[in-house]
């Protein structure tokens, strides 16, 4: 039997909204060592880091709410589970996954089509190339409208929002 120990991890960029991707492999997580992962755009990272022997600590500025997430990565799921996922915990949209490729990819296509069913439920037609940019527009114009502090100059309330893919 081959035991694979080579893994891929998927991320979405916070600065330029793209999927970046990387692989290494599990030895490469071993000692006090630790990967990173920079997207394309050279304006993000990904860090994977040991916490402890059985622990690994995985570290991204969401492209959702802007705040630095940690996430927990037990090495048991890492090295058994087909595809990890980690989400925004403040808006279910997927930032992280780490696993065997297939499955990875597999999960990516699977996030995008729930953003653009979201995307889809909110009115719109489709999110175009930045789906998640979208969304996060559209919960601050929710709030901005939930706080009463999106209004006409003339001083209504009553507001309608047309948003285009550009």
């Amino acid at each position: 039997m081959l035991i694979n120990f080579d893994r891929t991890v998927a991320y979405r960029c916070a600065s330029c909204g793209e999927i970046s991707y990387g692989n290494f492999s599990l030895f490469e997580l071993s000692g006090s060592k630790g990967i990173s992962v920079q997207c394309s755009c050279g304006k993000s990272n990904l860090y994977i880091m040991p916490e402890n022997k059985t622990n690994y600590i995985i570290t991204l500025k969401c492209i959702v709410c802007d705040e630095i997430h940690k996430f927990s990565l037990p090495f048991a799921s890492l090295a058994r589970k087909d595809c990890c996922e980690f989400s925004c915990p403040n808006v279910v949209v997927g930032l992280v996954f780490i696993g065997k490729e297939n499955a990875v990819k597999e999960a990516v296509k699977s996030n995008d089509v729930y953003i653009e069913e979201v995307v889809k439920a909110c009115g719109l037609d489709h999110t175009g190339k930045n789906g998640v940019t979208m969304l996060k527009a559209l919960e601050k114009i929710q709030d901005l409208s939930d706080d009463e502090s999106l209004y006409c100059e003339c001083g209504s309330n009553l507001i309608d929002v047309e948003v285009n893919e550009d």
